[in-house]
């Protein structure tokens, strides 16, 4: 099993930003509709380029999809966020199963 990691949504709270002396800008790591696979290996397997802050937030739902469980009662598919409170970023994660056909 893998997971597939999919960019969803770059945000940026521009008036927190500015309040705590901040450039307001967007994450500048990820741009929305980027992917990236993993075989999660319990936060070992971490994609190339990917945030290590927002790769922390989502080890779990990721080994949870890759080890065939539910997230929140959702079968397949999770959609979670990385923590930044400045610059938060939205990703859908969905598991992968390489023996299940695709239909």
């Amino acid at each position: 099993m893998r997971c597939r990691i999919t960019v969803l949504k770059v945000m940026n709270n521009a008036e927190l930003a500015k309040e705590y002396g901040h450039e307001p800008i967007p994450c500048p790591v990820f741009k929305e509709g980027e992917v990236y696979e993993t075989k999660g290996i319990f936060g070992n397997d971490i994609p190339d380029g990917f945030c290590h802050m927002a790769w922390q937030s989502l080890v779990m739902p990721v080994n949870v999809l890759i080890g065939n469980g539910k997230v929140l009662g959702m079968d397949d598919v999770h959609i979670a966020c990385c923590p930044d409170g400045l610059r938060p970023v939205v990703f859908k994660l969905e598991r992968i199963d390489e023996n299940k056909s695709p239909e």
